[in-house]
């Protein structure tokens, strides 16, 4: 019976938990149908709480509207709740450049989730199949993949689960025939305009001729190399806290090179492409022929400030002792000072950073707790209103322990502060003057004496989001 099927995938790739609150993605479809029914028969087995969840693409003006009915007749007679969402794929496939079905599942997506946290539910449950699985493999093969993107659909990536990816549509078929559910079907599945469909109605039925059962086997696959993948994931993860390190929010990351250029090449392509993505989106950005010119790049030898230009303007800068990675444009450098609130905080959000200001009596210990992100300045050395900015040509400070004020510019040199890092770092002022170069080094003159009794205390940290 297909309900112990999918129970049994449920469990085996730990999708639900008891209580779980499950907004539902459905389409009016076979499949979600299927999903819709199949979830709702679980209910009592796993405490489940149901939102039927219809994204409007208003791409197809009348049966968009005959759908969205269909499903909410049918979410009404399981008295579940009902929610549709409309979605601009028209404007969004204009203003991002991208197809038709990239820009539907970007918004489709985008509303799930969004749909999720007003609800306070613990999953997204969309209705891949098996055969969602194979076509998925094939079109990837197609376009050119690795492992990665071999692996097909996850049934998990939280908060999507897929309880139905080791059915195939003729199960799904059976299932609703016998129980006498209903499903429209959508044109555009038959409109050879879309790879998709072109392999799903031309390619899989040749590949039959050859191979009997050929779903099935590229879903195995699929199951194969995403094992595989799991694996060298967290051999990359792994790798990445030895050799990744933050230098400016997540806006640009450091590759340490003794222990990339130590790697397996597997894990040394796997973590640049991670830390690509990492970075502000490009759509070109991470395709093989950039990927293995970094790889060159980074293990081989090069000039202190040399750099490499890839696609999607993502910029590589070499040093003796790291690779500096950066999306061009993305890092707002900006001279202008901002205030900054004493208690109080500033979100440097393009750089994914926050400095934050707090004066007390000094009742503790303050040197076991300084560092690189966080200082402490004599207040009676402070004039208020505090200030952040980026640096300015003949920028000039005077740095914690030196004898006299020196160029900005000389201490980052003398620091060994990479070339591509110094316009982006902050710079904490008090009237003016620099009292912190954020993340380096404090003032001489603010420095905490040991009659000193009330301090101010900088911290700079990654923001959230």
């Amino acid at each position: 019976m297909l309900v112990s099927e999918v129970q049994r995938f449920i469990d085996a790739h730990e999708l639900l938990h008891p209580g779980a609150r499950v907004v539902v993605s459905v389409s009016g479809g076979a499949d979600s149908m299927a999903l819709l029914a199949l979830l709702h028969g679980l209910v009592p087995t796993y405490c489940l709480t149901l939102f039927v969840a219809h994204i409007n693409h208003q791409l197809r003006d009348g049966e968009a509207v005959r759908d969205a009915r269909f499903v909410e007749s049918w979410a009404d007679r399981l008295g579940l709740a009902f929610h549709k969402v409309d979605v601009d794929v028209r404007f969004l496939k204009r203003r991002g450049g991208m197809s038709s079905q990239e820009a539907a599942r970007q918004l489709r997506y985008g509303a799930l989730l969004s749909l999720r946290d007003s609800l306070a539910a613990t999953h997204v449950a969309t209705g891949h199949t098996a055969d969602d699985q194979a076509e998925t493999v094939l079109l990837r093969l197609l376009r050119g993949a690795g492992s990665t993107g071999l692996a097909g659909i996850a049934a998990k990536r939280t908060p999507f689960i897929r309880p139905l990816l080791g059915v195939h549509r003729d199960s799904i078929h059976s299932y609703l025939r016998s129980t006498g559910i209903s499903w429209v079907e959508d044109s555009s599945n038959t409109s050879r305009a879309y790879l998709r469909n072109r392999v799903r109605l031309d390619l899989m039925p040749v590949l039959g001729q050859y191979r009997p059962g050929i779903a099935q086997r590229l879903r195995r696959t699929a199951d194969m190399l995403r094992a595989d993948n799991d694996e060298l994931e967290e051999q990359t993860r792994v790798l990445a806290q030895r050799a990744v390190a933050r230098r400016v929010g997540r806006s640009m990351f450091a590759i340490l090179r003794p222990p990339f250029a130590a790697a397996p090449l597997a894990l040394q392509r796997r973590l640049l492409r991670e830390t690509i993505d990492r970075l502000p989106p490009s759509e070109h950005a991470g395709g093989f022929q950039d990927i293995e010119a970094l790889v060159r790049f980074a293990v081989g030898s090069g000039r202190v400030g040399q750099r490499l230009t890839l696609a999607g303007q993502v910029m590589a800068e070499w040093h003796e002792a790291a690779v500096l990675l950066w999306k061009a444009g993305a890092l707002p450098a900006t001279s202008m000072a901002v205030l900054l609130p004493v208690p109080g905080y500033l979100a440097l959000t393009g750089l994914s950073l926050s400095v934050e200001a707090k004066s007390y009596n000094l009742k503790r210990e303050w040197k076991s707790l300084a560092g690189p992100s966080r200082v402490f300045a004599r207040c009676e050395a402070v004039e208020l209103p505090l200030s952040i900015r980026f640096p300015r040509p003949g920028d000039r400070f005077q740095p914690l322990g030196a004898s006299g004020s020196q160029k900005l510019q000389d201490f980052f040199v003398n620091s060994k502060v990479p070339r591509a890092v110094r316009p982006y770092v902050p710079l904490v002022l008090s009237r003016g003057q620099i009292l912190w170069v954020v993340g380096y080094r404090i003032a001489e003159p603010f420095k905490v004496r040991a009659d000193t009794r009330r301090v101010l205390e900088l911290t700079c940290s990654e923001a959230a989001g």
